[in-house]
């Protein structure tokens, strides 16, 4: 209880240093959030506040970001927007907050680590992102809320459609080449005889060289005609 009242204290001293006019929105959830391999989000992850136009064009960059300082939730944050800029740039439209994958697959491939802050200038780094809350709002001259009443799922994240970009035949493989991957998630080839029958086959590989954006994976090659379907596991 007396955590609770120390945040609330805290929030509240930050919004007497905020503009009468200023955009101030508070968000919190209560966790357990997870990722969308279901991995418990990591403390110091990115929760961002997003802007959507009035004609529902959601912004590709976020406004505001904030690190959670506890793992599997984000802890109470205040976003504070210039009255001027949300003049200039946000004048109509509506706000979301959204938990954000920076996991570095690259540093540690259990995604263990977060990517680290970009430099002055550079954009952040991210995956895939899921809407914290159904909560959106439009502030004029008060502080409001977006806090979550649910904890972020792993079915929550909009997982981008994987794309094949090239099918080669060499000797007894047949190897697939596929981009928008998303790091966190593994990746298969289903095979079959015809459009409406796949099943996994024995001996798929994944080509463990390659980047988070790209895969290729390879699968024996059989007699007649082969159609493939790329699939999550």
């Amino acid at each position: 209880m007396k955590k609770t009242i120390a945040v609330i204290f805290a929030l509240l001293s930050a919004a007497v240093f905020a503009g009468m006019n200023d955009l101030l929105i508070t968000f919190s959830t209560p966790g357990v959030d997870k990722y969308a391999d279901g991995k418990e989000v990591l403390e110091g992850e990115r929760y961002a506040l997003f802007f959507t136009d009035a004609e529902g064009k959601l912004g590709e960059e976020p406004v505001l970001v904030y690190r959670t300082k506890a793992a599997g939730r984000c802890t109470p944050v205040l976003f504070i927007i210039d009255e001027k800029v949300a003049e200039e740039k946000y004048k109509d439209g509506t706000w979301g907050v959204y938990l954000l994958d920076t996991r570095d697959f690259e540093k540690n491939a259990n995604g263990d680590e977060l990517a680290d802050d970009p430099e002055v200038g550079e954009k952040l780094e991210y995956s895939v992102k899921a809407l914290a809350t159904d909560a959106k709002t439009i502030v004029k001259k008060s502080m409001d809320s977006a806090s979550a009443t649910v904890a972020v799922s792993s079915d929550s994240f909009d997982i981008p459609k994987p794309t094949v970009t090239a099918i080669k035949v060499e000797g007894a493989y047949v190897y697939v080449t596929v981009k928008d991957i998303v790091p966190c998630l593994e990746y298969t080839l289903k095979s079959g005889s015809d459009v409406q029958n796949f099943a996994v086959p024995e001996g798929v590989e994944k080509d463990a060289s390659s980047t988070v954006k790209e895969i290729t994976l390879a699968v024996p090659k059989k007699e007649g005609a082969q159609f493939f379907k790329v699939t999550t596991k």
